[in-house]
């Protein structure tokens, strides 16, 4: 029927923003100064909700040790910002130190800080044994008195001067079935649960039914979704503790996204959404961290192995400080070829062009290519050795080419 549409150029006013209308004689009330307020917001929601939820930057947290009250553990937060799914963003003005428990804060207006999630145990919170989830949120306080008429003396108890936009930080504790596939505490426990949140879309067997297989996602975020991880709050770290006090790991990157808009729920849009490059970013940035806290203050990673863990490993990482003995005890059982050399300026083209290519199984038989920078070989001892491994589905670059390979740093050209 010619009612049911809507002719070219005729406003729509559905879902649009409503401001007030100010002129000269308005007789104006606190509520339309607050529907000014609202529609400000809901402009800024907007555009962070055409940016895509995430880390904008900073927001790093790092176990602090047993330094909060009662002997009790402590994170530490990186000052930064992020933006929740409702298109608000979170702003952490400086570091702070968390404590974790469940306790609101004192002066705070909201009561849900670190409050239990639905489904959790209720009274005083202890760390125990268990896998938890660290987030920011938003939260307001009320500050100051501001003067008022005495022409209404019922609304002086409501003369609050402002209210205060700031965050919060909640823990939500990750039940087992959530890793039920693997043991907790295990030696490849924490990689196991990293490819848990990268999710199935990043591994080499995704796209080989792409009329029948799910659009990618965060697996183990989007579980929690109906258990207690609202819209309203952004992931920042994972946090293990195998006892009460017993810190086992804080990883970051395994749940932490670059801004990024959200896939669309199509399997062939994911395939050219950005969201992907922001989830290799993180693949990468999170075995880089897992590899240097192995290393230690030693730079040994032995006797750590791919296969014992990592179930997985992103496309393309760096292997610090490893000579050619460790890097075969490494990847023992694993199919490698190399180390070959590679020039200085392919290092990094190799690195970004993996953002986007499928993690590799340690415990396949694909190939896995080894390089070595030429330059860096050159420079012994004053440089520090380094070993960059990819996947075999990512063009070979070791290829000599004239005038850009050293006579003794080159290689027999594979691609004629």
């Amino acid at each position: 029927m010619a009612g049911d549409f809507i002719g070219l150029q005729q406003p729509i006013g559905e879902g649009g923003i409503r401001t007030v209308n100010f002129f000269n004689g308005r007789l104006l009330k606190g509520s339309d100064l607050g529907r000014e307020q609202a529609a400000r917001r809901e402009a800024d929601a907007r555009i962070g909700q055409a940016m895509g939820d995430g880390v904008a930057y900073g927001l790093d947290v790092s176990f602090a040790g047993k330094i909060a009250p009662g002997n009790r553990p402590a994170a530490r937060v990186r000052a930064g910002l992020a933006v929740n799914r409702e298109g608000r963003t979170l702003r952490l003005a400086h570091d702070v130190l968390l404590a974790l428990g469940r306790e609101a804060a004192v002066g705070a207006t909201v009561a849900c800080l670190f409050d239990d999630c639905p489904g959790l145990s209720e009274g005083a919170y202890v760390v125990g044994q268990g896998l938890f989830l660290l987030t920011i949120a938003p939260a307001y306080a009320q500050e100051g008195r501001a003067q008022a008429s005495g022409l209404d003396q019922a609304n002086v108890r409501c003369n609050i001067d402002a209210t205060v936009e700031g965050v919060q930080f909640r823990l939500i504790e990750i039940a087992p079935s959530h890793f039920r596939e693997t043991t907790f505490g295990a030696a490849n426990f924490r990689n196991h649960i990293a490819y848990r949140a990268f999710g199935t879309g990043v591994t080499a067997t995704w796209p080989e039914n792409l009329l029948g297989v799910a659009p990618r996602d965060d697996d183990l975020i989007a579980e929690l979704r109906p258990h207690g991880l609202g819209d309203a709050e952004v992931p920042l770290a994972l946090l293990a503790f195998t006892g009460s006090f017993d810190h086992l790991f804080t990883d970051n990157w395994c749940v932490r996204r670059r801004v990024a808009p959200p896939d669309a729920r199509s399997v062939f849009a994911n395939l050219s959404a950005p969201r992907r490059a922001s989830v290799g970013e993180a693949m990468f940035r999170q075995f880089q961290t897992h590899i240097d806290e192995l290393a230690g203050t030693g730079r040994v990673i032995a006797p750590a192995t791919a296969r014992g863990q990592f179930r997985y490993l992103p496309p393309a990482g760096i292997l610090p400080w490893i000579t050619d003995r460790a890097v075969a005890d490494f990847f023992a059982g694993m199919t490698v070829r190399g180390p070959v050399h590679i020039n200085a300026p392919s290092v990094e083209p190799l690195l970004r062009e993996s953002l986007v290519a499928p993690a590799i199984s340690s415990d396949s038989a694909e190939a896995v290519w080894l390089y070595r920078v030429a330059e860096t070989a050159m420079a012994q001892p004053s440089a520090a050795p380094v070993l960059i491994f990819a996947s075999g589905h990512l063009p070979y670059r070791a290829d000599a080419r004239f005038d850009l390979f050293h006579w003794d740093y080159a290689n027999y050209a594979l691609i004629p």
